[in-house]
């Protein structure tokens, strides 16, 4: 993990020894000037050192404080991860620190692009056939899937026969990290398991706005009461944390949000305390939720008093 300082730092050492180079070969330019670019440049390179060593540091103390903060903090708690295609790394992040935690992860759900896509005719009929839609209007369907989707894992599924999630994933619609047998398939969901959507990343070409499924999935989530956490990287060209912090129908403080899973030691860290705190709901009068990470309202949950707009 890269810091933005070190990007800054980085950029204006190339500058300044671009410009450098160009106007040391000119003669109109005076050695006292080209004297002062040069000591620039150097500045600039030792506080790129500087930062790289202290990011380090930062790095090996935040993983020396692992096994106090995170790991088995929530052993007993199940979770179930949903992803998207082209956009799933932080799912596996995600994954990887609720098992340190000490989470039994369920499953890894991937949305996959023709969920997404109901333009596409043959798409639409089946997804209405699944969804018991009457029509297959491009935005119903995408309506129906994150309502469908999102009630299936809030609330469980009794029987394998007509189970949503079950015929999303026969249908290709869905795919798994692991093979579902029956018992299985109809163990995730309800019972107040964890539900964590974690997407984001490059933006790739074909995969589609997380405003198109994830998150009003997220969304319906919450009106369910399901305990949901959304998970992004630090730098997301994606945007799906973003887009649920900005999102009308997601009380603040309602769920949980973590913006720098990938941060090495500390998003893992942040994960597992902030679902601890979303679990141990103290305070009747706050909402046990919360931002966190690099561009939420708190680094860590702690790290002061939450928001005015996490009252109840």
């Amino acid at each position: 993990m890269i810091s933005w300082r070190y990007h800054v730092v980085s950029i204006v050492a190339v500058v300044l020894a671009f410009g450098l180079g160009i106007l040391a070969g000119t003669s109109v330019i005076g050695e006292g000037f080209a004297t002062t670019l040069q000591k620039n440049y150097d500045e600039a390179i030792r506080q790129r050192d500087d930062a790289l060593s202290q990011l380090a540091f930062y790095e090996r103390f935040a993983e020396a404080l692992q096994p106090t903060l995170r790991d088995d903090t929530l052993i007993g708690e199940e979770a179930v991860v949903v992803t998207s295609e082209g956009v799933d790394r932080p799912a596996r992040q995600a994954a990887d620190a609720l098992t340190a935690a000490g989470v039994d992860v369920l499953a890894t759900l991937q949305l996959t692009r023709r969920l997404a896509e109901p333009e596409i005719e043959d798409n639409a009929a089946a997804l209405a056939g699944i969804l018991g839609l009457s029509g297959s209007d491009p935005e119903s369907v995408r309506a129906g899937v994150a309502d469908s989707l999102a009630e299936r894992l809030a609330v469980g599924s009794l029987a394998a026969e007509g189970d949503v999630l079950g015929d999303l994933l026969a249908g290709g619609f869905v795919t798994a990290d692991r093979d579902l047998e029956a018992d299985a398939l109809l163990g995730l969901g309800g019972g107040g398991q964890l539900v964590v959507v974690a997407a984001g990343g490059p933006r790739p070409t074909r995969s589609p706005a997380p405003e198109a499924i994830l998150v009003p999935f997220t969304e319906r989530l919450v009106r369910l009461d399901a305990p949901t956490v959304a998970v992004g990287p630090t730098d997301d060209a994606y945007g799906y944390v973003s887009a649920v912090r900005d999102a009308n129908g997601i009380p603040d403080c309602s769920m949980v949000t973590v913006d720098d899973i990938d941060l090495v030691g500390v998003g893992g860290i942040t994960l597992a305390m902030a679902i601890d705190r979303l679990r141990d709901d103290a305070d009747p009068t706050v909402r046990p939720g919360g931002d966190y990470g690099i561009r939420g309202d708190l680094i860590v949950p702690g790290a002061a008093d939450p928001p005015d707009s996490c009252s109840r």
